[in-house]
């Protein structure tokens, strides 16, 4: 068997299929979201108080929070 004829069996095989056009393009606003300054979420100022305030109350737990980090 031939490159050509390998060729032709697979173009019969698999028809070409049609060209869809995306409606709405992505690269833009992944641009956009890429650009923006990461923000301080509420999860995250909840999660740093809760370290700071576990640590007020138990001091010792320092090495444990350092040793994770």
């Amino acid at each position: 068997m031939t490159d050509d004829r390998l060729g032709k069996l697979l173009r019969e095989a698999l028809p070409p299929t049609k060209a869809s056009v995306s409606r709405r393009d992505v690269w833009p606003l992944l641009m956009e979201r890429l650009d923006e300054r990461p923000r301080w979420s509420l999860i995250d100022m909840g999660l740093g108080m809760a370290a700071a305030v576990s640590l007020l109350f138990f001091p010792e737990w320092l090495w444990l929070l350092v040793y994770h980090l």
